[in-house]
């Protein structure tokens, strides 16, 4: 059997949550440790704590998995005991955070499905990735052929669709200069064809990569290509969601149902101006710190499910709001990232809450 090294993990989970989404200030991707290292046993952690380092050497993990970044801000040293630990172990470390905040199997996707949330739609479209409209002109007969590896590095997919494109018949010419070697025509005559031009849209880390398989998939030696910035926002990535609760519920229900299924040890309710047996059906929610998408949630949903909400933002709020803590709403995805590696013969161990380092707050 092929042993899997960590480039294997890295590579795999970028197919799902690209780095080219991670908002500009955030760092993700590989942080620390060898890429040719092999794996045979990986932990999952929301953060790179002492506690989930040492339960990773104890435990012979080969590579820790986090969701918030070890590395944030430029280091111009190495002396943090906490990255010496990890060097002398040979542990290697992998972040994925805004990345994965915003795709259909990240953090919000796995926070919805723990309050049984359905009809989701994206509270947000903010990503750090932009959506390009890419038209290339090509022979009818070789229109499948291109169409079909601009697919596979990624174009064409809008929201739950896959393998969307326009295409219309145009006409154009072209004259061969010395030195060509035209496919159609000939050197100094100028040619009318009639072609297909073919519309796709294309999110920006696989821009490139979907322009180079059409330049080697394309018939012609000069294939002649148009893209353009959209300004419309991209239905396959965002930040928090909206759903609708299956049944309807109260305000004080489903803050009891938010604190048992995320295990919390409490959750603190703003009631705005409503009662606590005020129904509520559509939900919104951001795991970690979502206050700033408040503006997104007015008019749209009954409560808001995040945390890190202050003092200002409450007394401001326009709807009730539940802080069911950070490490709460985001630790459902471990599950997720766990789900992701299930094809790889690798051991997943977990970091618990109790091991967490939240668990050194003290409720009085």
């Amino acid at each position: 059997m092929i042993p899997v090294k960590v480039k294997d993990i890295v590579a795999h989970i970028h197919k799902i949550a690209n780095p080219g989404l991670a908002l500009e200030w955030d760092n993700v991707g590989f942080q620390l440790g060898d890429a040719e290292q092999e794996v045979k046993k990986i932990l999952l952690t929301l953060d790179v704590t002492e506690n989930a380092i040492n339960k990773a050497i104890k435990e012979n993990v080969d590579l820790i998995i986090s969701h918030h970044p070890l590395i944030l801000k430029p280091i111009k040293k190495i002396t943090n005991p906490l990255y010496l630990k990890l060097i002398i172990n040979n542990v290697s470390v992998f972040c994925i955070h805004t990345n994965l905040d915003v795709v259909k199997k990240g953090v919000n996707f796995a926070l919805a499905e723990k309050l049984g949330l359905r009809n989701l739609e994206f509270l947000s479209s903010e990503t750090g990735s932009k959506l390009f409209q890419v038209a290339v002109y090509v022979p009818e007969s070789s229109m499948e052929n291109v169409a079909k590896v601009a697919f596979e590095t990624g174009a064409g997919i809008i929201g739950n669709y896959s393998h969307c494109l326009n295409d219309y018949e145009v006409s154009g010419q072209f004259k061969p200069l010395p030195g060509s070697s035209p496919t159609v025509g000939k050197q100094g005559k100028l040619e009318r064809v009639t072609e297909q031009k073919i519309e796709f849209f294309v999110d920006s880390f696989n821009l490139q990569n979907v322009i180079t398989a059409i330049k080697k998939a394309h018939p012609y030696e000069t294939p002649v290509y148009v893209v353009y910035p959209q300004e419309r926002i991209s239905e396959n990535y965002g930040l928090g969601l909206i759903g609708e609760l299956t049944n309807n519920s109260t305000l004080k229900n489903f803050a009891e149902l938010v604190k048992r299924k995320l295990k919390a040890p409490f959750v603190k309710l703003w009631l705005a101006d409503k009662e606590l047996n005020s129904p509520v059906h559509k939900i919104a929610i951001c795991g970690g710190s979502g206050s700033s998408l408040l503006p997104q949630v007015y008019g749209r949903a009954d409560v808001f499910v995040s945390s890190g909400f202050n003092y200002h933002t409450l007394l401001d709020s326009k709807i009730p709001l539940i802080d069911a803590g950070h490490f709460y709403t985001e630790n459902p995805v471990l599950e997720n990232l766990a789900e992701m590696l299930s094809g790889f013969d690798v051991e997943i161990i977990m970091l618990s809450p109790e091991e967490h380092e939240i668990q050194k707050e003290i409720i009085c």
